[in-house]
């Protein structure tokens, strides 16, 4: 999320920065500050957010889409997208490592990425979309 240094300059975390430099901070490095998401930032570890006096701290912290009124303008949308497409990719596929033992790589710089996490996809057991009861001819009630 870069920034233009105002005319005046700016002491940022005590570091002075001229007039018309870039700068900017990078979600994934403040995603993993210790001091707001503990020792452990850098593990996968979900049931950190279970303490709620300490969840609305680190939601603070969370810059994924922006912040402020530079905000990402299709963050809602985003977010409505992962909500209907994760549960529907988990309902119609098991996932499954192509290689449980190969390492993969992520390039950090506007957006994280990552490279060599191959994933096989099968197709569970069909789902019947439709409600029994409309397929049987009954009336819902």
């Amino acid at each position: 999320m870069p920034r233009l240094v105002p005319a005046d300059g700016a002491t940022i975390c005590g570091e002075y920065f001229p007039p018309g430099v870039t700068v900017g901070c990078n979600p994934a490095v403040i995603h993993r500050d210790r001091g707001v998401f503990g020792e452990d930032a850098d593990v996968f570890r979900p049931e950190r957010w279970l303490d709620e006096k300490r969840a609305k701290e680190m939601e603070k912290a969370i810059i994924t889409f922006g912040a402020g009124n530079r905000t990402c303008v299709g963050k809602n949308i985003s977010l409505m997208e992962m909500q209907k497409l994760v549960p529907q990719l988990l309902r119609y596929f098991d996932f499954q490592l192509a290689d449980k033992d190969a390492e993969w790589t992520t390039l950090n710089r506007w957006f994280n990425s990552q490279k060599g996490l191959n994933v096989i996809l099968k197709p569970r057991k069909k789902v019947d979309l439709v409600p029994v009861w409309q397929n049987s001819g009954e009336k819902a009630v």
